[in-house]
């Protein structure tokens, strides 16, 4: 059980700098993103400090107003802002303290009383076409196809989200979920 959750911000951060300072929490290990931008909303893979696609190439975040970074260690959040004092703002979710961070600020320190796993079902079934670099496709009519940094997603199998609510004592006793932190992707199994 997690006895505490830090929530790590930097105000005026580009999204780069950012996926720098989760780098130095999430070490060499895999994470996964859900980038939104205009036009698409992708997944991506985070390796060697660097997002890329289903197809190996690194992903272009010019475009790109919202992300979520996440692995089983921490998750980073970033947010877009266009105006021109583009007051982009992060923030990094970690179940230990970061000395690390130069430049963000603790926000937040709590202790938790205890975590509930939550699951999210993606939208789609698997095609059971196995793209390159570990990477399935989901598809359904409606949506179209949606590349996965899962892999091995056989036909009409289904994709989980994983994450972990944390729940923390509130005012008056009461016992309330503070924050949520995806966590990972995997193959629904039964």
């Amino acid at each position: 059980m997690t006895e505490r959750l830090f929530v790590y911000r930097q105000h005026k951060v580009m999204l780069k700098q950012a996926i720098a300072a989760f780098v130095t929490i999430n070490g060499k290990n895999g994470a996964t993103a859900i980038l939104y931008a205009p036009r698409r909303c992708e997944l991506a893979t985070f390796a060697k400090g660097s997002l890329h696609g289903w197809d190996g190439q690194l992903v272009d975040i010019s475009t790109v107003f919202e992300a979520r970074v996440f692995s089983e260690t921490a998750e980073l959040r970033w947010l877009n802002d266009p105006s021109p004092e583009q007051c982009h703002r992060a923030v990094i979710l970690s179940e230990q303290v970061q000395t690390q961070l130069n430049g963000w600020q603790m926000e937040q320190e709590k202790a938790v009383i205890t975590t509930l796993p939550q699951t999210y079902l993606l939208w789609g079934e698997g095609t059971g076409r196995e793209i390159q670099n570990g990477w399935s496709e989901l598809a359904t009519a409606r949506i179209g196809a949606l590349k996965v940094p899962v892999n091995k997603v056989g036909k009409n199998e289904r994709v989980l989200l994983h994450s972990l609510e944390y729940i923390v004592e509130a005012e008056h006793g009461n016992a309330a979920i503070f924050d949520e932190r995806l966590v990972k992707l995997e193959v629904a199994r039964g």
